[in-house]
């Protein structure tokens, strides 16, 4: 992409990660030391054991009664619900203005049950796989994932699922080593619960940074590695892909899958998953796109850009099962959205 200064914020360790474990004894005379011990020691055990003891629950129920207890029960309850659908709906503003009141409401209501639905059914995502729940499309591109051990850059957003259960799918479908980014979880034992259901589909999962871009730079370039990177990732509270006529971020995600492309040759292929009813999906496997050139500043631009087309209309369809929605926040004094 063009050279530029950077609008998007470096990815920060929580820190909750980055701090120190608190003594086994707090100093009761210091607030701030008995809020670390409470949390570390108290809170975060206890959030993690019921979370472990969910994730064992769900596990033994049928896949589609867990996804239909998670449409029961949604993403957030109580004061978050309502927190994060005021966000969404000042967001809809944005990605979806022409809207009127009562399909806004609607929308919000599905979206909530959809969110549930991604949020269990990560705990048996390999379980749908191995279900034949997805299907891929089309199938001379599934063919070619499966015969052609070629390095691949996979790209995509959070439409569907909560970014696992496409890298499962991804995996099982190439049969090769693959690689993905995340940051780490700010609770230790959510951050074990995430480990345990990644080790499922046998990706090796980074933590963003420089080292890590190196890594992914050294595995494209073997034969058959393959990276799945989300355009629309969080960064400091804001999601800035697609841009819905905001300016283009660079220093993101969408940044790295387009430089990694120029520096291997590793083609750009964008995948995405669209539930078609219930814990049943598809996996739609589009055409490569060409390799940018490391110096063709303007060429990567123009890739830049036809993938914010290509995944804005991909999202705009799917709005009531992108997960990212409820995070997205206009900015004041950005340029009036594009049409829909």
């Amino acid at each position: 992409m063009a050279r530029r200064q950077r609008n998007v914020p470096r990815v920060k360790p929580p820190a909750a990660v980055a701090a120190d474990a608190p003594a086994l004894l707090p100093d009761w005379r210091d607030a701030g030391s008995l809020r670390r011990w409470r949390k570390y020691w108290l809170e975060e055990p206890l959030a993690g054991a019921g979370e472990f003891g969910a994730y064992y629950l769900f596990r033994s129920l049928p896949v589609g009664m867990c996804s239909s207890f998670g449409a029961l029960r949604g993403r957030y309850l109580g004061q978050a619900r309502k927190n994060a659908e005021a966000q969404a709906r000042q967001a809809l503003a944005l990605v979806a203005p022409n809207l009127a009141g009562a399909e806004i409401d609607q929308l919000l209501q599905r979206l909530h049950r959809n969110a549930g639905r991604a949020l269990l059914e990560t705990l048996v995502m390999d379980r749908i796989w191995d279900g034949g729940r997805v299907t891929a499309l089309p199938a001379e591109r599934l063919r070619q994932l499966q015969t052609e051990p070629t390095s691949r850059i996979f790209v995509s957003v959070h439409t569907g699922n909560l970014g696992d259960l496409l890298g499962m799918c991804l995996m099982r479908i190439i049969r090769s080593p693959g690689m993905t980014i995340s940051r780490r979880l700010p609770n230790r034992f959510r951050q074990r619960l995430s480990e345990k259901l990644r080790g499922k589909h046998g990706a090796a999962v980074l933590e963003p940074g420089l080292k890590a871009a190196r890594q992914l730079v050294e595995h494209l370039r073997k034969p058959g590695g393959s990276v799945l990177i989300h355009l629309d990732e969080a960064r400091g509270r804001q999601v800035y892909f697609p841009t819905f006529g905001r300016e283009l971020p660079y220093g993101s995600n969408l940044s790295l899958a387009i430089r990694l492309s120029a520096a291997t040759g590793a083609p750009l292929v964008p995948v995405y998953l669209r539930r078609s009813k219930g814990a049943r999906f598809e996996l739609h496997i589009l055409e490569d796109r060409p390799i940018p050139s490391a110096g063709d500043d303007a060429g990567q631009l123009r890739l830049a850009r036809e993938l914010d087309d290509l995944f804005s209309g991909i999202i705009r369809t799917q709005l009531d099962d992108w997960q990212q929605l409820y995070f997205l926040r206009p900015e004041a004094g950005s340029p009036a959205p594009l049409p829909p």
